[in-house]
């Protein structure tokens, strides 16, 4: 099988629409928009809620390329990528469930290749460091945030469903850190590599500002400290990628 697969080389029905993240959030901002859409609405949080499905398909995707790329590793490291695409495959269904109660359709907003770019990690403890401890940590900013907005504007169906996700990606970041210590083990300069690119990751996702410390309908996308800690993160590296906000380059 083909090693990596080029982001524009993944199988898609026609009705999905195809862009690099940069162009859309371009897009976006010539029409005096946000990078990225915010909360405020339904029709936000709609396109939000799009934004999401589109990641969970790409993360599914990651992860069963995972159980590919590494023959070699643990069995056990196998296993648990291969739940990983199973929970993600359900993740898929839950939005676009999600996606049709909100009025939507696949294909209403642009599919960002971002994530895709990100979990092609050529090293196996890099691969989980930058997307169960890096992409996955973001999903827990963005879902615990959502949940939040949710039970704001009295919508069950939306807290419940997302919060059952959330519960998942809380248990894909712990594996994350369980294989980035098992597979860097005796091994500092690897650990050191994998660590550096979840910070190149938690870097470009930090989106130029748009994800901070700070409260949920004031920001475009909160730090979600306390589902973080429940995750394995301790208070040092939250700490640390607070303070990666606040000097993110311009998206």
């Amino acid at each position: 099988m083909e090693r990596p697969i080029a982001y524009d080389k993944l199988a898609r029905e026609e009705r999905f629409v195809r862009k690099r993240a940069r162009d859309i959030a371009e897009l976006r901002m010539a029409q005096g928009l946000s990078p990225m859409a915010d909360l405020a609405s339904r029709e936000s949080i709609r396109e939000r809620v799009h934004g999401i499905l589109v990641g969970e398909l790409q993360a599914m995707e990651g992860a069963g390329r995972t159980v590919c790329d590494f023959p070699d590793a643990p069995w056990e490291f196998t296993l648990d990528m291969a739940r990983q695409v199973w929970d993600e495959s359900r993740h898929v269904e839950i939005y676009l469930g999600l996606l049709e109660y909100l009025g939507g359709y696949v294909g209403e907003f642009a599919e960002s290749t971002i994530l895709w770019r990100c979990a092609c990690a050529e090293d196996a403890a890099a691969r989980v460091a930058g997307v169960n401890r890096g992409l996955e940590g973001l999903a827990c900013d963005v879902f615990n945030q959502l949940i939040h907005i949710a039970r704001k504007i009295g919508d069950p169906v939306i807290e419940r469903a997302v919060d059952f996700v959330l519960a998942d990606e809380i248990t894909h970041v712990r594996m994350g850190s369980r294989w980035l210590n098992e597979l860097t083990k005796g091994d500092p300069d690897r650990r050191r590599q994998a660590i550096a690119f979840q910070e190149t990751i938690d870097e470009r996702f930090n989106l130029g500002g748009v994800r901070l410390d700070g409260a949920h309908e004031e920001v475009g996308i909160s730090i979600a400290k306390e589902a973080r800690r429940l995750a394995g993160f301790t208070d040092e590296e939250i700490d640390k990628l607070v303070r990666s906000t606040q000097r993110s380059p311009v998206y």
